[in-house]
């Protein structure tokens, strides 16, 4: 333990000793480097999170015809993964279905 001491203590004293390295101060304005914004291809972590997630809604329609002993609305789910095409469809994503039932997806 006695050694660790003199060890940091003469190091100490060593660097102490030598004159301190001033780097020569410039006037001249810092220039940032170049930030590219649009790339071909390249998304943001955000954006390529939300490429991944689905989204849902849904919306009553009236049925045609009238039924007489049926429902005259039904719901609709209109699902879209990202920016993709909408999915219709009168039951529940397969994955929202799962999980209702306990299941994991």
């Amino acid at each position: 333990m006695l050694t660790l001491q003199t060890v940091f203590l003469s190091t100490a004293l060593v660097l102490s000793a030598l004159p301190a390295v001033a780097a020569p101060l410039s006037t001249a304005p810092v220039q940032l480097a170049q930030v590219y914004t649009d790339l071909p291809g390249v998304k943001t972590p955000e954006a390529a999170v939300d490429a991944k997630r689905i989204y849902c809604e849904q919306t009553v329609v009236e049925r045609e015809g009238h039924p007489t002993f049926a429902p005259r609305y039904r719901t609709i789910n209109n699902c879209r993964q990202g920016d993709g095409p909408v999915f219709q469809s009168p039951g529940t994503p397969r994955s929202i279905d799962r999980y209702m039932r306990g299941l994991d997806y």
